[in-house]
Parts: structure tokens; C-alpha cells; sequence
């Protein structure tokens, strides 16, 4: 059986991907994804790990954007989900598919070196 956390970690962060769509922040202008949501034991913060495909620019702009818009964010939380206390919410960048994908590039190359 799930613990509450669990629970509320899977709704909020279903619901945080679904309302960043509705966002219109010019700054929000690559392909982003939540690729994870942390919820603090008290429950009162909630860091939602994010990537995007883009250049570093845009991460950046991206980040600024996810800043502006987490009160936001944090009043449609308020008026979905019926629980005494509504966490604010924190982005971070996630690094894992940077890494990931360096790791696979790496994998590659060293795939290449054996056959040649």
C-alpha cells in the first residue's frame, strides 16, 4: 500500500504537468518535461525536477519562466485539490538526461573503438 506522500506526490505531480501547459510565458519556448516530483515530509514544499531540450539559453529562460509561475501554479493546485495544505512549489533543473545522454554517447564510442 502507498503512504499519503506517495499518493499526493503522484497527484501533484500529474497535475503540475498538466497545468504547465496552460502557462503563457514566453520564456517557457523549449520542450519541457517534469521528470520528477519531491515532496517535503511535512509536506508544505514541493520540488518539481524538470528538463528541457534546447539551448542553454533557453534552460535559462526556462527556469526564470517555472520562478514566475509557481504562485501561479500553486492557486489552480489550490483550487483542484481539496487537502488542508496546498505545498509551494520549487523547481530544479534535472541533469540525469544530460547525463544519461552523455553516457550514452560515451558507450558509443567506446562500441566503435572495439570494432574498428
Amino acid at each position: 500500500m502507498y503512504s499519503r506522500n506517495d499518493r499526493l506526490k503522484e497527484l501533484y505531480k500529474e497535475l503540475i504537468t498538466r497545468l504547465l501547459r496552460e502557462v503563457k510565458d514566453p520564456g517557457l519556448t523549449g520542450f519541457l518535461t517534469v521528470t520528477d516530483l519531491s515532496l517535503s515530509v511535512d509536506r508544505k514544499t514541493a520540488t518539481v525536477y524538470y528538463s528541457i531540450l534546447g539551448s542553454e539559453a533557453e534552460r535559462e529562460a526556462a527556469g526564470k519562466a517555472l520562478l514566475r509561475a509557481a504562485p501561479y501554479l500553486r492557486v489552480l493546485l489550490k483550487k483542484k485539490v481539496a487537502v488542508k495544505v496546498v505545498p509551494n512549489i520549487v523547481f530544479e533543473y534535472d541533469e540525469t538526461p544530460r547525463k544519461a545522454s552523455r553516457i550514452d554517447e560515451l558507450l558509443n564510442k567506446l562500441e566503435q573503438e572495439k570494432g574498428a
